[in-house]
């Protein structure tokens, strides 16, 4: 009987962690949480949406990387306020997808560092965040409220 206990705890408790660790099993549209950064009063103005094939030259992220991906940046490229949600298609790809926004993320720093302070330093209060195959970054004025408000959204 204690062997049957045992061997039952185990499995439950085996299961609990595999649950716990699989990471990102949620299946939020990136849709939904792009809105939900966008729309939670941390001064995003004036966004553009970066559609279809336009990823490939605003992130250099390839269309075989990435199930679903939403992305707005703003509409004058002297701002530095953007988001973008990307669904890597495989665990390999969350690497690839990382890079590439990192890539992105240092590019904006060096354009904006000399001529728009102010722009500069919502970039560096910025990082890419990553959660089971969903990898992302969000730049705005307060980018910590911005996340957690998309984070509810998975």
């Amino acid at each position: 009987m204690k062997k049957l206990i045992s061997a039952f705890t185990a499995c439950v408790t085996a299961g609990i962690l595999l649950c716990s660790c699989s990471g990102g099993s949620s299946e939020a549209a990136t849709e939904d949480l792009l809105k939900a950064a966008l729309d939670n009063g941390t001064g995003f103005d004036e966004m553009v949406s970066v559609e279809g094939s336009d990823i490939k030259y605003t992130y250099d992220i390839e269309e075989s990387w990435y199930d679903d991906f939403a992305a707005s940046v703003a509409g004058n490229m002297a701002y530095a306020e953007e988001a973008v949600f990307v669904k890597a298609s495989s665990d390999e790809n969350v690497e690839k997808i990382e890079k590439a926004l990192e890539k992105r993320l240092q590019s904006r720093k060096e354009t904006l560092k000399s001529y728009a302070p102010a722009e500069f330093a919502k970039l560096e209060n910025s990082s890419v965040e990553t959660k089971g195959r969903y990898v992302y970054l969000v730049v705005c004025e307060d980018s910590k409220k911005a996340l957690k408000a998309a984070e509810k959204a998975f």
